[in-house]
């Protein structure tokens, strides 16, 4: 996979942007551009864990199904994340909002925290990861994973999400990841009624 430098950044807030598997659209949190995430905290928005088993990291955070009156865990639609957790036997994700920011919206952040050389980002993207709340949300039985084929490629194909821990070991094997974060990309996550039913690994040049 080709290397490019990466920006990562912890500033405050969250926000929403947009761009996927070759999409766009999301919401989230620290600034990174260039390439996978290695930096990976705990939090309301994105990260990974070196050689972390996949299958089994969820660590404490905001658990899923809240009432009516309060705040939803993840409003419904598409937004990006980093995986720090799943869980394949109670069915449930844990991960870190981010925001993922490409055309004007990058180049707006990229300048400024970089003014002095506003000709950035690299690649065209900023992640923003404004803080490390983790949080959790129930995944549903027939969740669709579509995952890239090989890391550096945009090949993807789908996978259950019974199979994606596993997946993301071998995908794992040869990065190092920071933890808490279990994926070197970040993912997009579909939600529905306050449940996950679609995850899609995010390509990074």
């Amino acid at each position: 996979m080709k290397r490019v430098d990466m920006w990562i950044r912890a500033v405050g807030g969250a926000a929403v942007l947009a761009l996927a598997l070759g999409g766009a659209a999301g919401c989230g949190g620290s600034a990174t551009t260039g390439k996978p995430a290695t930096e990976q905290p705990a939090s309301t928005g994105t990260d990974a864990v070196p050689g972390a088993t996949a299958a089994t990291t969820a660590p404490a955070a905001t658990t899923a199904g809240p009432s009516a009156d309060a705040s939803p865990v993840l409003a419904d639609g598409r937004s990006p994340v980093y995986l720090t957790g799943l869980d394949t036997t109670g069915n449930t994700v844990t991960f870190d909002l981010i925001e993922f920011l490409t055309g004007d919206a990058a180049k707006a952040e990229w300048k400024k925290e970089h003014p002095e050389n506003p000709d950035g980002p690299d690649n065209d993207y900023v992640i923003v990861n404004r803080n490390k709340r983790l949080r959790t949300l129930p995944v549903a039985a027939d969740a669709q994973c579509v995952v890239l084929s090989t890391l550096g490629g945009t090949d993807t194909k789908t996978i259950s999400f019974a199979a994606l821990p596993a997946f993301l070991e071998q995908q794992n094997k040869e990065t190092a990841l920071t933890p808490p974060a279990i994926a070197v990309l970040p993912f997009w996550l579909t939600v529905r009624h306050g449940t996950v039913v679609r995850f899609e690994e995010q390509f990074l040049p």
